[in-house]
């Protein structure tokens, strides 16, 4: 059974170099503890993915989110689970999140500074993300990434 999970990644201080995205610390009994993570979680029945992501951001992180905009759907297999991705972003410039630190990340090293210290998937969701906002920054268009999208 593959279970859906959203996540919201919240973004802040966009330059022509780097960006910084806020993380916590994951916190449990098995494979993923220590690791930094993003704020996510199932999806209820019920639920649209946004909703579930801006519920989960407002559970882990104190702070209640206006919009997410959905980047992508990703299915990954861990050794005990499978699911399925709806990976959100949101502006974080103006917001304090609780329980996390925001990390740094320059658009050509992407994930490799963290490596070792993220979940598997999220290397390349990070890649990914990191090349879209880059794209936007040098094409003079980042405000069109906080536009919604249909």
């Amino acid at each position: 059974m593959v279970i859906p999970v959203a996540i919201i990644i919240l973004i802040k201080d966009i330059n022509e170099i780097s960006c910084k995205f806020w993380m916590q610390e994951r916190v449990e009994d098995g494979p993923l503890n220590g690791l930094l993570e993003f704020p996510g979680g199932k999806i209820e029945k019920g639920e649209s993915s946004e909703i579930a992501a801006k519920r989960e951001f407002l559970e882990e992180a104190n702070v209640e989110l206006a919009n997410a905009e959905l980047f992508k759907i990703q299915s990954f297999e861990y050794q005990d689970r499978s699911v399925c991705l709806f990976v959100h972003f949101a502006k974080g410039d103006e917001v304090t999140p609780k329980n996390g630190d925001w990390f740094e990340f320059n658009y050509n090293e992407k994930s490799l500074a963290y490596k070792g210290r993220l979940p598997e998937v999220n290397y390349e969701i990070i890649d990914d993300l990191l090349n879209y906002i880059k794209k936007h920054v040098s094409a003079n268009m980042l405000e069109n990434i906080w536009a919604q999208r249909s």
